[in-house]
């Protein structure tokens, strides 16, 4: 503006200097001057088009109610319905949000999260002033920009405090061997009880109670961990549902007391390890995996001719039963010759071969093998980027491999850090079957140093069983469908088509104990071949009834993460003024287009009489 300004005061002072001075009209010249500065600097203004922000009143409000189920816990939510309502009034919205945004209704809560952010770029188009009525327990509040929340007034009713006890977590394997014992870690917490010193832990199959302790917890609010054992026995071969239950007196809600996790009790490991011969690299492996495996294991070395040790127990197992073990294992670690002794035939489980054992003791080139610090491209490659492998100790000795047509390297070396890169750690995927091969010896001395290198070695084991177990194979009858086996409330289940193009659609019926058949749904495919099921609360055995062998055990629970008291990331504020930030431009006023036209007719007119050009 202050451009402007000067530009009219030019425009002002050259033009009384031409009509009174320079054309001789005295005074009288004052008047076309006035005329030329008006029609000029209305232009001129037009030309720069200034642009001037006022406030304006707002829009109609934008009420934002909040659906999760942590809503429904305390008593809040017809207060909060009624708020809602109210400050909506006659003309205004109100949309529910938590797991996603969806139009108003008076039904209980039914989200399973509390997310505002798209709730608040829904409001934000609409103009108005927006008003939040939330318990406050906000999980994504704290990654928005402030400009998010500007004219936002927050409504904080935070829930009551109760009595609670609640089962926020459950660990444990998913396949176990039924000789085992199933180790299973919870974590218990409490809040606005007056003795917690006390509570009742048990885990069920179905109505049948499987064991049942009393623990001790410090007072509340408080969250520990507790351990639980199952002994063996108790659950039958075969998939079953358990389900973890927390008791305490005077508990006020009972959907967060209770979690279920779905195992599967094998005849046979779900993971074998055969050593041959039980050296320091045999021995070292066969203990990290067992550490790192997430379901049952098993690791066999070979003493004598059809003589195998339990590596675990110490005690015998015959050539038989090593074979038995593994033709039915779903992964095989070998640092033997398994071809030689039948053992892979007639299965088709995922393999990895580490090589130093007796099959590949004369093609074993000797000597110090340093380890590449570029990774190559792998489904490995993630996982091993964040290892330092400069810091590792040497390998003692390498396998000469060739890497085949549709294989890939993970880990490379080279002869005294000189000559070409051979591959130390290789694999393929072919038609669903996946293999590795570890073609280099003296990697248990990395277990052994402890620290880093032992990390490293634990990380090396853990992203290839992940990798090999990842792939379905078709020799052993899997299934070409998978779903999620445990669900919180109000998330869908997952459905996977796991290998080849998926079909556009497929009926699924789920049953129930006290429902057979069941419900039949039918599932629709993306493009990536997954599909989605909503289902109330339960255990459900799926199938596919075009295919009998399409079938599964999924588990709805009755807990959601937003039972549990949570931290209250916001408080009630103050409202703001309802007003929005409106910028005017100058070519928007017409009345500068009439002051310019009118200005310089008028000037013309008067210079016309005047008999001027």
């Amino acid at each position: 503006m202050l451009g402007v300004g000067v530009g009219a005061a030019v425009i002002a002072t050259w033009a009384t200097y031409t009509y009174v001075r320079r054309e001789g009209f005295g005074l009288e010249g004052l008047g076309p001057a006035f005329l030329r500065t008006v029609g000029l600097t209305a232009l001129l203004i037009l030309l720069v088009n200034p642009v001037r922000a006022t406030r304006v009143p707002g829009g109609s409000p934008v009420v934002l109610l909040d659906e999760s189920l942590s809503m429904g816990v305390g008593g809040r939510w017809k207060e909060a319905l009624d708020t809602a309502i109210v400050l909506s009034g006659a003309e205004g919205t109100v949309l529910r949000f938590g797991s996603q945004v969806v139009p108003f209704d008076t039904m209980p809560p039914r989200a399973n999260a509390t997310r505002i952010g798209e709730a608040l770029h829904t409001a934000s188009a609409m103009g108005g002033p927006v008003y939040v009525v939330s318990d406050g327990e906000i999980e994504d509040l704290g990654s928005l920009a402030p400009s998010a929340l500007q004219r936002t007034t927050f409504v904080t009713l935070p829930r009551d405090t109760v009595p609670d006890a609640a089962l926020l977590s459950v660990t444990m394997p998913r396949r176990v061997h039924h000789e085992d014992s199933i180790l299973v870690e919870l974590m218990i917490g409490t809040w606005g009880v007056d003795d917690s010193s006390s509570v009742t832990l048990e885990a069920l199959d179905g109505a049948r109670r499987l064991i049942q302790r009393s623990v001790q917890l410090p007072p509340a609010p408080a969250v520990s961990r507790r351990r639980l054992t199952i002994p063996p026995g108790l659950l039958s071969v075969g998939t079953h549902a358990v389900t973890f239950r927390v008791s305490l007196s005077g508990d006020e809600i009972r959907y967060d007391d209770e979690r279920a996790r779905v195992v599967t009790v094998t005849e046979q490991p779900s993971i074998v390890v055969l050593v041959d011969p039980p050296d320091w690299e045999g021995k070292f492996l066969a203990a990290e995996v067992g550490r790192i495996a997430n379901t049952s294991f098993k690791a066999y070395a070979h003493v004598a001719p059809e003589e195998w040790r339990d590596m675990e127990l110490l005690t015998r197992a015959s050539g038989a039963q090593v074979r038995d073990a593994a033709q039915q294992a779903g992964l095989l670690i070998v640092r033997a010759d398994p071809a030689a002794a039948g053992l892979l035939a007639p299965n088709h489980c995922p393999v990895w071969y580490w090589s130093g054992g007796v099959d590949s003791e004369a093609s074993l080139l000797s000597g110090d093998w340093y380890l590449s610090d570029t990774i190559s491209p792998s489904p490995l490659a993630a996982a091993l980027g964040r290892v330092e492998w400069d810091s590792l100790p040497p390998l003692v000795g390498l396998v000469p491999l060739g890497v085949a047509a549709d294989g890939w390297v993970a880990i490379s070396a080279r002869l005294g850090r000189r000559g070409a890169e051979r591959p130390v750690v290789l694999g393929y995927d072919s038609a669903g079957t996946r293999e590795m091969t570890t073609a280099g010896t003296g990697l248990w001395r990395w277990a052994f140093r402890g620290g880093a290198s032992r990390e490293a070695y634990r990380t090396l084991l853990a992203a290839g069983i992940d990798w090999l177990l990842g792939g379905e194979t078709s020799g052993r009858g899997q299934s070409l469908v998978v779903s999620s086996s445990v669900v919180t409330r109000g998330e869908p289940v997952v459905f996977s088509w796991a290998q080849g193009r998926a079909p556009d659609s497929l009926v699924v019926t789920f049953g129930t104990a006290t429902q057979a058949p069941g419900i039949s749904a039918v599932l629709r495919f993306d493009g990536e071949g997954t599909a989605v099921q909503y289902l109330p609360p339960g255990a459900y055995r799926w199938r596919v009834p075009a295919d009998q062998q399409y079938r599964g055990l999924v588990v709805v629970e009755s807990y959601s993460e937003e039972y549990p008291p949570r931290v209250v990331g916001v408080r009630s504020t103050e409202p703001e003024a309802s007003l929005v930030l409106m910028e005017t431009s100058a070519r928007d006023r017409w009345i500068l287009y009439v002051l310019a036209v009118l200005a310089l007719a008028g000037e013309w007119a008067w210079r016309h009489q005047r008999g001027l050009p």
